[in-house]
């Protein structure tokens, strides 16, 4: 008989810049299966560091990669997904606590992007902690089945959903990823933005470039 009980632990997360008077945005992002934190946030250092922050929390599971050389970490697996999910919430509250306690999300351009496995994490953390979000960018990756208009009714009207997609993405591809699209459109009760590009299963700082505009 399988059996749980709560421990307390250290979990990882990295940032990019400072929240300072000259902030005026702040991202929080979160990296694909077998990606740690600290290396895919240095993709976000194509922003201007004194407007940009930058928030990269990392699954709780980290593991040997091939031949046992590199380090990956991921968001959950189907084992014992109800288990899994209650710890990313308890994740949620801490980091979201820890970071941004005593400042108000209303005052900035707030940008939440999750590639590949982080976009169902992404969009979660959205959800559940009531995200002002101005920009919600879903990068190649499975939009969460359970979520409902009712979890993103707290959205401004005028927050946008942007999906992203290379026209060489190994993972995913049009138009069955439509019904990913879909299935997002549907949660958050509008219309996406299409952000096609030439390129595979990746985050490009160029592409990160027009995700924003």
């Amino acid at each position: 008989m399988d059996h749980h009980l709560n421990i307390s632990f250290k979990a990882a997360y990295s940032s990019l810049n400072e929240i300072t008077s000259n902030t005026k945005h702040i991202w929080i992002v979160c990296h694909g299966y077998g990606q740690l934190a600290s290396h895919f946030i240095k993709r976000f250092d194509v922003f201007d560091p004194q407007e940009h922050f930058v928030l990269a929390p990392q699954g709780l599971s980290k593991f040997y990669m091939k031949e046992y050389t590199n380090v990956g970490a991921s968001w959950m697996t189907k084992e014992d997904r109800s288990t899994d999910l209650e710890n990313q919430r308890s994740y949620f509250d801490a980091i979201v606590d820890h970071v941004f306690g005593g400042i108000d999300l209303n005052d900035y351009e707030v940008h939440l992007l999750g590639f590949s496995q982080g976009v169902s994490t992404i969009s979660r953390l959205a959800a559940y902690k009531e995200i002002p979000f101005s920009n919600l960018i879903l990068w190649a990756g499975g939009f969460p089945p359970e979520l409902t208009p009712d979890d993103f009714s707290f959205a401004n009207s005028k927050a946008k959903l942007k999906i992203v997609l290379g026209d060489r993405d190994a993972l995913f591809r049009l138009p069955k990823f439509q019904a990913e699209i879909n299935k997002a459109e549907k949660a958050l009760d509008r219309p996406s933005e299409f952000i096609g590009f030439d390129g595979k299963h990746e985050v490009s700082r160029a592409v990160l470039e027009r995700v924003i505009i």
